[in-house]
């Protein structure tokens, strides 16, 4: 699994020169669609949708301009109506923490929009992939 790389740049921090904490939704979330891009997830949801149910973020140290971050992100648990997705922030070339962050998700369909259970091809997918 290749990670996501973010530089972090200028207009990434705030008034106390660091990432701000909201800033860092943003990285997880690009670092989750390169992660369902290259491991063929988003073919498979067949016309549904998978959403955060819930978040659950560490922050362990500030990251500055300049910093290289890596963001590794693995399945670890998948059940029938809900899949559960861990996410690391390191900074690159070491093994310094910056986020660590716990994610649920929820398959859903339909118009009203609805929880529903996961197609068996991507769910068997996503079993493989967390082993």
């Amino acid at each position: 699994m290749n990670p996501t790389t973010i530089r972090i740049r200028g207009y990434h921090l705030d008034g106390y020169g660091h990432v701000n904490n909201a800033r860092y939704l943003e990285f997880l979330e690009e670092a989750r669609w390169a992660y369902f891009e290259q491991h063929q997830l988003l073919p498979l949801l067949q016309g549904d949708m998978i959403v955060v149910a819930r978040i659950d973020i560490r922050y362990r140290r500030p990251s500055t301009a300049g910093d290289v971050l890596q963001i590794n992100s693995h399945i670890r648990d998948v059940q029938p109506r809900q899949m559960l997705l861990t996410q690391h922030i390191l900074l690159s070339g070491s093994d310094n923490t910056v986020v660590e962050a716990g994610l649920n998700f929820m398959p859903v369909s339909g118009q009203p929009v609805r929880a529903t259970g996961f197609h068996e091809p991507l769910f068997n997918h996503m079993i493989y992939l967390s082993e």
